[in-house]
C-alpha cells in the first residue's frame, strides 16, 4: 500500500535541499535529481506543488518523456490524497 500525503504535506517541501511535486495524483521527492535537471532551478517553480498541468506544458519535456516517465517512477514516494 502506498503512502498517501495532502498537498499541504507537499508543500512544506519546497526548497532545492528537500523538494517533493505531486504529479497526476503520485506524489515525488525529486530533490536528487534538482541537481541534474536540464532546466536548472525551473524545477523550484513547481516545488511543493501540483505539477500535473507544468511538466507537460514544458516544450522539451515532449522529447524527452520516456526518460521523465521512467525517472519520476524511480522518485515516486507516495499517493496525493484527495
Amino acid at each position: 500500500m502506498s503512502t498517501e500525503y495532502t498537498l499541504n504535506e507537499v508543500a512544506r517541501h519546497c526548497t532545492a535541499d528537500d523538494l517533493w511535486i505531486a504529479y497526476k495524483g503520485g506524489v515525488y521527492n525529486v530533490t536528487s535529481y534538482f541537481s541534474s535537471h536540464p532546466g536548472g532551478n525551473a524545477m523550484l517553480r513547481q516545488a511543493g506543488k501540483d505539477a500535473s498541468n507544468a511538466i507537460p506544458s514544458v516544450q522539451m519535456h515532449t522529447f524527452a518523456w520516456s526518460a521523465i516517465e521512467k525517472k519520476l517512477a524511480e522518485l515516486r514516494i507516495g499517493i496525493l490524497k484527495e
